[in-house]
């Protein structure tokens, strides 16, 4: 599960520098199915599920504008991941 959510956080990296690309659908898609195995963590990869997708509303209003909205959205999801990823450790 560690594993995912650094590859996620890596995809949330790329798609805030190149707001134009597809993979935070995908990285939604992994997360949705990992979420079936994460037992005790189900609701915390549900809560990031819901930054990451509130990333990808973003995104697109990342793209046109880079307000400052759009960036906290990507900032949430950041934090999310990361503290999920510390509770691994």
């Amino acid at each position: 599960m560690k594993q995912i959510l650094e590859h996620a956080k890596e995809i949330l990296e790329y798609t805030y520098d190149h707001p134009e690309s597809d993979d935070l659908a995908r990285c939604i898609e992994a997360l949705e199915e990992a979420k079936e195995t994460a037992g005790e963590k189900r609701e915390m990869i549900e809560n990031i599920i819901t930054s990451i997708t509130q990333a990808h509303h973003a995104q697109r209003q990342l793209d046109i504008a880079g307000d400052v909205s759009s960036s906290m959205a990507f900032g949430q999801a950041f934090r999310a991941l990361d503290q999920a990823i510390q509770s691994y450790r």
